[in-house]
């Protein structure tokens, strides 16, 4: 049966007439009929950027129709942030200073979400005879970059100690555990992931690394946006139902982090999996109460830094919607929390 000029029109304003926010999340919710290939890079390898490669090894976004792949991992922040603008890959986790960054230079970027809250994620480690900071002055301190968030949070660090040390880029957190090993250098910034393993087999000693309160962050590109809002949506459903993996199943994470950490210790990695549980946000809205610190510290090269606002760098509508259309509620209500 044919259907009339008039009839297909109708139908087409119909369907034109579903509300556009309940439609995103109705194609989120169901797999997709054609797998979305999906590339994820992250700048660290840490347990506070692991939540994509978590929700991928659970089988959250295949569930969703998404075939996620991670071609690039602990390629340090700027290199993560530069290849989601260069369309290497879709999604980054990264810090909030190359973000802020590539925004000041008026590059496409946007985060989506902060895993979590601010807190002593990174420190500066050093050689178990040097028990102050100032005793770091003209020694040499190995980091991932030159310009990365965690790097230059340790570079202010140090000299706030008032020490004026030299920095090895060494790109890898285990390059420079390996490095501070064998005495190549005097310290390194290492992620609390690698801490206790350091102050337990070689006597370091730790002094806290303060990122100036910007978080780690989750992002993607405001061109993906425009061009596949539902895509991004679904991506961003799977990421804050991993969360909630996170904080509710330690017989799943546990094991998985052991891998990506290549932790050998069980013990080791259920303690360090139950610090990290509390600081995993339930609602991974992005927050920057360190935005002004920000400015100030990039207002040193770009003078347009001191009027950056936070809706510059984010995009919180996703995480908006999933929390008002009642998704988060739903994932913990089964576990009455």
């Amino acid at each position: 049966m044919q259907l009339s000029r008039r009839k297909l029109l109708q139908m087409a304003a119909g369907a034109a007439a579903v509300p556009a926010a309940s439609s995103r999340l109705a194609w989120a919710q169901n797999a997709l009929t054609v797998p979305q290939h999906v590339r994820v890079a992250t700048g660290l390898l840490a347990m506070w950027q692991s939540t994509a490669w978590l929700g991928a090894e659970a089988g959250v976004f295949k569930k969703r129709g998404i075939d996620m792949t991670f071609p690039a991992i602990a390629a340090g922040g700027p290199r993560a942030a530069a290849g989601l603008i260069r369309g290497e890959w879709e999604f980054a986790h990264t810090g909030t200073l190359p973000v802020a960054e590539e925004v000041l230079k008026g590059r496409d970027i946007v985060i989506l979400a902060t895993p979590t809250s601010v807190f002593s994620n990174s420190f500066v480690m050093t050689r178990k005879g040097i028990t102050q900071l100032n005793r770091l002055a003209g020694k040499k301190i190995g980091v991932l970059s030159e310009t990365g968030q965690t790097s230059v949070a340790a570079r202010i660090t140090v000299e706030k100690a008032g020490a004026t040390a030299t920095y090895i880029p060494l790109v890898k957190f285990d390059r420079i555990y390996a490095a501070l090993a064998a005495g190549e250098i005097d310290a390194g910034a290492l992620p609390i992931d690698m801490r206790f393993t350091g102050q337990l087999r070689y006597g370091w000693n730790a002094f806290p690394i303060h990122e100036f309160g910007t978080p780690s962050i989750f992002a993607s590109t405001r061109k993906l946006i425009a061009a596949n809002r539902e895509l991004v949506m679904s991506v961003m459903q799977g990421f804050v139902e991993t969360i909630h993996i996170f904080k509710t199943r330690p017989d799943v994470v546990v094991p998985l982090l052991q891998r990506y950490l290549k932790i050998e210790d069980r013990k080791a990695a259920e303690d360090l999996y139950a610090f990290h549980v509390p600081v995993f946000q339930r609602v991974p809205r992005p927050s920057f109460p360190g935005m002004q610190t920000l400015r100030d510290l990039l207002a040193k090269k770009y003078p347009a830094a001191s009027s950056l606002k936070e809706t510059d760098i984010a995009d919180y509508s996703f995480v908006d919607e999933l929390e008002r259309s009642g998704f988060i509620d739903r994932l913990y209500a089964a576990d009455g929390k």
